[in-house]
């Protein structure tokens, strides 16, 4: 039998080596992250009954690669459930973008008969409207859960905030899980579907661990308990006369629901012990215009920074334009 010179065999071995680390994976060079423009989450059907595309926009830092996971920012547009897009909320994203997040804003379904007066709306399709926008929200979170490492996105720590409605629906996110919706809505349950199944067939789960509340509110304070209770930073007008910001109807109009805004949210909270901070502008209506972007997004960023490496956080209602930063 003819022997292998040692040269030979040095050269196969080499090769099996090589193969043998192919199979099994090489630690993949790194692959920048750069900002990406609608992309599919989902589809779902319209108020028409029509299929529509769910789509989300991607911010990301400067410098931001495939090697490092970033804590994710859900933000979300307002507009009443009837208007609006995922670019309105772009320079909030950027900023905090550059503050260290992934941030995803996306659009979700909209549309109800709110009549051509304030309190002319029909409330049974308004209530529909925020059950579908929060399938939707659901359905936006599994998806950038599924793909959290194509994304550099770390699951451990996911936040979500918005503006108005789309603040309402960031809370109602949080606190509205489907065995929630099971016992308090259910007729709006059955009609469309569970909270968690629509959009995609992605199973993916999610916690939220912090929230921006921006001049938004919850359709109860009760949804808030010892077990679920989440840190909240919220921003809100105390002549707020869309959303209230403690409690009262929506729009002011005496038709529509009791809702319960950013200082109800803050007792409750502050109740449970829960890191709270509150930004109130005396005087000011929905949407202050005292608050700049800046502004929000630098005490929005610092507040989550200091829930994720566990800094105290001392619960306070600042009605002045100071910076809760420290």
């Amino acid at each position: 039998m003819k022997l292998l010179s040692a040269s030979v065999i040095l050269s196969f071995v080499i090769l099996i080596s090589s193969c043998s680390k192919s199979n099994t994976g090489t630690t993949a060079t790194p692959q920048p992250l750069t900002n990406l423009t609608d992309i599919k989450y989902g589809v779902n059907a319209d108020t028409s009954g029509v299929a529509v595309n769910l789509m989300l926009d991607l911010y990301y830092p400067a410098g931001a690669t495939t090697a490092k996971a970033y804590p994710l920012v859900v933000m979300i547009h307002g507009g009443s459930y009837l208007n609006g897009d995922k670019s309105d909320v772009g320079g909030e994203s950027k900023i905090l973008a550059d503050s260290g997040y992934v941030v995803a804003s996306l659009n979700y379904r909209m549309g109800w008969r709110a009549g051509t007066g304030t309190c002319d709306g029909d409330t049974a399709s308004q209530r529909l409207a925020a059950y579908r926008a929060l399938q939707d929200a659901n359905a936006a979170l599994r998806f950038l859960a599924a793909n959290a490492a194509k994304y550099g996105i770390n699951t451990n720590w996911i936040f979500i905030g918005g503006n108005s409605a789309g603040s309402s629906l960031a809370l109602n996110t949080t606190y509205i899980t489907d065995a929630v919706a099971a016992l308090t809505l259910t007729p709006t349950r059955n009609l469309l579907g569970p909270v968690n199944t629509a959009g995609n067939t992605l199973t993916n789960t999610f916690s939220i661990k912090g929230v921006c509340n921006m001049w938004g509110a919850l359709p109860d304070s009760t949804l808030i308990t010892a077990a679920n209770a989440v840190p909240t930073i919220s921003f809100h007008g105390t002549a707020d006369g869309v959303v209230p910001y403690d409690i009262g109807h929506n729009q002011s109009c005496n038709n529509f629901p009791v809702i319960y805004g950013s200082l109800c949210i803050h007792r409750r909270l502050t109740a449970y012990n829960v890191p709270v901070i509150t930004n109130l502008v005396i005087g000011a209506g929905h949407g202050p215009a005292a608050y700049t972007h800046a502004f929000l997004m630098g005490n929005t960023a610092c507040f989550f920074r200091r829930v994720m490496n566990n800094i105290p956080i001392s619960s306070y209602v600042y009605t002045t334009l100071t910076s809760s930063c420290q």
